[in-house]
């Protein structure tokens, strides 16, 4: 009984196998959360990096990705081994890349010179590692199966995986950041929780690794040069609109994650909210993600789909930029060292009468994630610190005469409706990773219908590239903005800087779904056509490999 290619082409996956490859997208967003939401923030007011100077940087080392993401997909092309093209750069990849991560979150005791010498070395090898085994990584997607709606399946768990890691990463990273750091070194929090996600994540890749198997391969004989695959992909329409969408879609994402940092620190003065905003952000993003399938379902055209999508989040990113700032602080967070005296009346946002008491809280942190209130000793409306240290957070309770209570940490209606409209755009967002993602591997297959090559790797690595570009801007323009209009880290921001801040929160977001909701008008790959081009490519693939 003869056994042809496009049976094992189109072949439906086992659970085992969809989750398994989707745990890989769960490692890398250990890595990519840190990039995308606390690098920037890590840089200027951990290590001490000028904004201006950290935003060149990211741009400057996209140069290095400009060559190592293409190259990688032709590398990953011409890879032949016993495991296959891709899978292989998942099991040998792993550990330098955890290498590669430490090292960019240790903080040497340098110059300011020297800081920047190691910022660039340290986040430039850590992204050529990244290169190394992401572009396989996304690659390994079009060639485990290529019916249509098992590509949906695996872009919706992959994704789902992504942003539920993004949810552990972005709400306790903070904490576990704030609980590692010894006395006196914030920054060897950050270096001990990057070693710990480093860890989970290289047992992730291999994972997916062990899980998962390579089917669609390219037509026999094929023989083709990198030159001729980027010229190819040149000519590929789809793909051209997708790497462009790719981009502002990634620095819509990026705009807000890198700025949300700064916008709790500084316009919300709660930078204990950092860590939850993040979270609630990439938990909304993952229930987005899991919809998906569903909204593929009702609105069939991915480009329709997309559209509808940005156009929700550029509408209610500017609503976002109307809510206001919140009358009272709630809890406080010392920025510096030395004598400190807070008042309660700046955190209730009202005056403690004379028949009222008074109890002040310390929020410390426990099990490395999570923090509570501890009871302080002085019992009046002022608190005196006077051996205060930077990082420490208080709140304050006033009772009435009749026994009613006024707590400071609970959360004011800003900040409430603040939180709501994050929910909100980030649904918006989230099944956008695997809409584009399942459309990358319909242009691949676009690619291969009309000209007989195909280029998978390249066609994910530049897609791949098209991202990290987006990302290195959005985290550029914020530092370059926050530079441009006076910035100083761990500094109270006022006039344009904070204005700036929100800005970048809000409406600079919103700008850019606009755009991408433009970019996709051009896009022509209808459901029909993708639907006549699997047909013929499964025709045109029919070749007996055995009996």
């Amino acid at each position: 009984m003869s056994q042809t290619h496009s049976t094992d082409r189109l072949a439906k996956l086992s659970l085992r196998e969809r989750i398994g490859y989707g745990l890989g997208d769960a490692g890398f967003n250990f890595y990519w959360i840190i990039i995308g939401s606390y690098l920037s923030f890590f840089y200027t007011d951990i290590f001490g990096i000028s904004a201006a100077a950290a935003g060149t940087m990211f741009l400057v080392t996209k140069i290095v990705d400009a060559c190592t993401d293409p190259a990688m997909g032709a590398i990953a092309d011409r890879t032949n081994s016993r495991w296959g093209k891709f899978r292989p750069y998942l099991l040998f990849g792993a550990i330098p890349m955890a290498g590669a991560a430490i090292l960019t979150m240790t903080t040497p005791d340098l110059g300011e010179g020297g800081k920047l010498i190691w910022a660039y070395c340290t986040y430039s090898l850590m992204m050529i590692c990244y290169t190394i085994i992401s572009t396989p990584y996304s690659s390994l997607a079009g060639v485990i199966t290529a019916d249509p709606d098992q590509r949906n399946s695996i872009f919706g768990i992959r994704f789902f995986f992504a942003y539920a890691t993004g949810t552990i990463v972005g709400l306790f990273t903070p904490s576990l950041a704030a609980s590692f750091a010894t006395e006196g070194d914030p920054a060897s929090g950050w270096q001990m929780t990057m070693a710990l996600y480093a860890s989970v994540a290289t047992l992730l890749f291999w994972t997916t690794f062990v899980s998962t198997k390579e089917r669609v391969t390219p037509p026999v004989g094929q023989k083709t040069n990198p030159l001729a695959d980027i010229k190819d992909l040149i000519n590929n329409k789809p793909w051209v609109i997708l790497f462009a969408l790719a981009m502002i879609i990634m620095m819509t994402i990026v705009f807000r994650g890198s700025s949300a940092t700064y916008y709790f620190k500084y316009f919300v003065e709660r930078p204990d909210l950092m860590g939850p905003y993040i979270g609630f952000q990439m938990a909304a993003y993952a229930v987005g993600c899991l919809a998906a399938p569903y909204l593929a379902r009702w609105i069939t055209d991915k480009a329709k789909l997309l559209m509808l999508l940005m156009t929700i989040v550029a509408v209610f990113s500017i609503v976002f930029a109307f809510v206001p700032k919140p009358e009272r602080t709630g809890v406080i967070t010392l920025n510096q060292d030395g004598a400190v005296t807070l008042q309660a009346e700046t955190l209730l946002g009202e005056p403690v009468a004379n028949d009222e008491s008074v109890v002040w809280y310390e929020h410390k942190p426990y099990l490395k994630l999570f923090t509570q209130r501890e009871v302080m000793s002085e019992q009046s409306d002022t608190l005196s610190l006077p051996n205060a240290t930077s990082g420490r957070a208080f709140s304050v309770v006033k009772t009435d005469s009749q026994g009613t209570e006024l707590d400071s940490a609970s959360l004011p209606i800003e900040i409430i409706i603040m939180f709501i409209l994050n929910v909100i755009i980030s649904l918006a967002l989230g099944p956008k990773s695997p809409v584009a993602w399942s459309m990358y591997a319909d242009a691949a297959d676009y690619n291969e219908w009309k000209t007989g090559r195909r280029a998978t790797a390249m066609t994910f690595s530049a897609a791949t590239f098209s991202q990290k570009l987006g990302g290195a801007l959005g985290s550029a323009g914020v530092l370059w903005v926050l530079a441009s209009v006076g910035y100083s880290a761990n500094q109270i921001q006022a006039g344009a800087s904070l204005n700036s801040i929100v800005w970048l929160q809000t409406l600079v977001p919103a700008f850019f779904a606009f755009v991408a909701v433009g970019c996709l008008k051009f896009y022509d790959l209808s459901a029909d056509k993708l639907q006549q081009i699997q047909s013929d490519l499964a025709e045109r693939n029919k070749k007996p490999v055995g009996e």
